[in-house]
């Protein structure tokens, strides 16, 4: 495998399977947006020898973690890119980061489409984007709310897969 960080790729294939998302290795052709990863059945298929930046991994694991899990079951290929979703995962993204204890720059790298210093940057500084998103499908709670008091306080994550 020659993708970027890839050093990192089993403690993201970890990390996604503790989550409760499926990872199979096989090979992937075709209509994926991300280089050598695809969304099918509910988990991950990622192909070693296409895949660029390991971190993507996680980022399109994001993306089936704040899917409903009926449509999560359900969907493959690629997904629609939906401004308050996107920037949910992003949020996702960054929260799973940090308990992962993963480098911000393997999981926002510089080859990230939607700009990985910028949104390393964004989230280092304390920014809200996407979080408001993870309380409303109750994933964690936001800074300075008291509801829902039984969810940890965002970056920290109550689950992480959306079950409504």
């Amino acid at each position: 495998m020659t993708a970027a960080h890839s050093e990192y790729l089993p403690a993201i294939l970890a990390a996604i399977g503790t989550i409760g998302l499926a990872v199979r290795d096989g090979p992937v052709q075709g209509d994926e947006l991300i280089a050598g990863v695809r969304i099918e059945e509910g988990g991950l298929t990622v192909d070693r020898d296409r895949l660029r930046y390991a971190g993507d991994v996680l980022h399109e694991a994001g993306h089936l973690a704040v899917l409903p899990p009926a449509e999560r079951a359900a969907v493959a290929g690629v997904l629609p890119a939906e401004g308050a979703q996107e920037t949910a995962v992003l949020a996702w993204s960054y929260a799973a980061a940090l308990a992962f204890d993963l480098p911000l720059d393997v999981v926002f790298h510089d080859g990230f489409k939607a700009g990985g210093p910028w949104l390393r940057e964004t989230f280092a500084g304390g920014d809200v984007l996407g979080q408001p998103m993870l309380q409303h499908w109750g994933m964690t709670r936001l800074v300075g709310t008291a509801e829902p008091a039984d969810l940890p306080v965002y970056p920290e994550m109550g689950c992480w897969l959306r079950a409504r």
